[in-house]
C-alpha cells in the first residue's frame, strides 16, 4: 500500500470520529458519551495505527 492511501485511510478514521461525537451531540437516540467513547477509540487507533505506518497524520 502506498503512502498516500494510508495517509487518506488514518484521515477517513479520523472523519469517523468526527462523525460519531456529533452524532453524539446532535442525536437524542445516540447517547453523548457513548459517541465520545467510539470518538476517542477511533482517534485513538488511528493514531497508532498511524505511528506503525510510519506516516504522519498531518500534511508534510
Amino acid at each position: 500500500m502506498s503512502k498516500a492511501a494510508k495517509r487518506a485511510y488514518i484521515s477517513v478514521m479520523s472523519l469517523l470520529g468526527l462523525i460519531v461525537l456529533l452524532l453524539g451531540i446532535f442525536v437524542t437516540t445516540f447517547d453523548f458519551f457513548v459517541g465520545l467513547i467510539l470518538a476517542i477509540a477511533l482517534w485513538v487507533g488511528s493514531g497508532i495505527l498511524a505511528r506503525y505506518w510510519g506516516v504522519k497524520k498531518t500534511k508534510d
